[in-house]
């Protein structure tokens, strides 16, 4: 069986189960799979285990009886499995930062964990999808609503930089300032992992763009995890839903175009301390691929190897999206630390090294490109070919947008040859790393 459908099978089994206590046996026998083998899959998956995948299911549940019943918080508790009151509320506190008597007067959202789904789509990447079908209820009783989708920019940053579990806070964060900023009676879902959608019902779209808006001037603003503030923006599309009998998975391919397509009005300009824009990343519509662009980079060995370089003391970088044409940008600033980059001759890759404020190594990026050119006025121009390897300053080394790198292949994007190129400098890159670890 594959491992999407023995994902599936155990979600389902949690599902029909989450009223009870849960034991790991008990999924592994469903699945007619071993318990390590499917804690070893779970962990693959999720970045979490699986008894903490139940547990979540449950804290979400719960939440959504809190908030539409008047049941007391001790049998909400019992009502879900948990052995005590106060291991609910330990629980519950880790999930959502908040007791649960705290929580059922402030909040109206309660799907922080909904249902996951999985798939292998036809270009071949391993997909997960949260369960759309309340929304999907909701949009097909009415003849035509109005979805507001949101993403949060640089999420992956966030965890590169902070942990998997700052990924989750961001979330979590993301969902409160929107569920803040917008009226209480509108349906809010959450898509994926940094995926959000707003059902504003018969709102029209001017409407629907005024409360999106609404929700992106608190863009830089920021939150503050583990003694880390970490700055917290998001971008946004909005679309009609007009069908009575949509299905989950169309609704989810919409939503996500709808992203997709905002996604490219997304900007950023990078200035230096020196007044000029140092480096920046442009989406080519011909293309389908992001081109790079460098100032004044200069010849440099470093390590023995020959290349260009860029020194980069600090760098701000200034925002700005645009919903429609029609509508002022939302425009906001962040800064980076220092940082270097450096390509090498001969090679289809340049690497980014970051730094703190001690001069300490925090991580470097590898960037896998194509049509590097150097110019007169000592600028450098790529183009970016998705795949990226990150190495963290404790060791971690993370492969990056091989979903994305699938999709580009599958859509013609890049060639064959061109994706075993690019497959093949990844590996190259990964072992030129593990040797540097050793």
């Amino acid at each position: 069986m594959d491992s999407y459908n023995i994902l599936n099978v155990a979600i389902q089994y949690v599902e029909d189960h989450i009223k009870e206590t849960i034991l790991p046996e008990e999924i592994a026998e469903a699945c007619n799979y071993s318990v390590s083998n499917l804690k070893y899959l779970f962990h693959k998956v999720f970045q979490y285990g699986m008894m903490e995948y139940v547990n979540r299911r449950k804290i979400s549940e719960a939440a959504c009886r809190l908030i539409k019943t008047q049941e007391s918080v001790c049998s909400v508790a019992f009502y879900y499995g948990f052995g005590s009151q106060e291991v609910f509320t330990r629980a519950f506190y880790k999930i959502w930062q908040e007791t649960p008597g705290i929580y059922r007067k402030k909040r109206h959202f309660y799907g922080l964990y909904p249902k996951q789904e999985f798939s292998c789509d036809e270009c071949g990447v391993f997909r997960r999808r949260f369960d759309l079908s309340g929304l999907t209820e909701e949009l097909n009783a009415r003849d035509c609503s109005t979805v507001v989708c949101f993403d949060i920019v640089g999420i992956r940053f966030i965890k590169t930089c902070y942990g998997k579990d700052a990924g989750e806070a961001a979330a979590l964060h993301a969902l409160r300032r929107i569920e803040e900023l917008l009226e209480t009676d509108c349906s809010l879902y959450r898509l994926a992992g940094d995926k959000f959608a707003v059902n504003l019902g018969g709102a029209g779209y001017p409407a629907a763009r005024n409360a999106a808006l609404e929700v992106l001037k608190a863009n830089g603003t920021s939150f503050i995890f583990k003694g880390n503030e970490i700055l917290l923006s998001m971008f946004a599309g909005v679309t009609p839903i007009n069908a009575r009998e949509i299905t989950s998975k169309q609704l989810f391919d919409k939503l996500n175009l709808t992203i997709e397509e905002a996604h490219k009005r997304l900007f950023r300009n990078f200035t230096s301390p020196y007044g000029f824009p140092a480096f920046g990343l442009f989406y080519d519509d011909a293309s389908g691929l992001y081109k790079g662009e460098v100032s004044h980079a200069h010849r440099e060995t470093r390590k023995g190897s020959h290349g260009f370089s860029c020194k980069i003391p600090c760098e701000e970088i200034n925002y700005f999206f645009s919903i429609d044409d029609e509508t002022e940008p939302v425009r906001w600033n962040t800064t980076e630390k220092e940082y270097h980059l450096f390509f090498p001759d001969g090679e289809d890759w340049y690497r980014k090294t970051v730094f703190d404020s001690c001069k300490e190594v925090m991580r470097e990026h590898y960037y896998i490109i194509r049509n590097l050119r150097y110019h007169k006025d000592q600028s450098l121009t790529y183009t970016l070919l998705h795949l990226e390897i990150t190495l963290t300053a404790d060791g971690r080394v993370m492969t990056l947008n091989g979903g994305e790198l699938k999709e580009a292949l599958y859509e013609g994007i890049i060639s064959k040859k061109e994706y075993r190129k690019i497959i093949n400098t990844g590996k190259s890159i990964l072992n030129r790393l593990e040797k540097k670890r050793e």
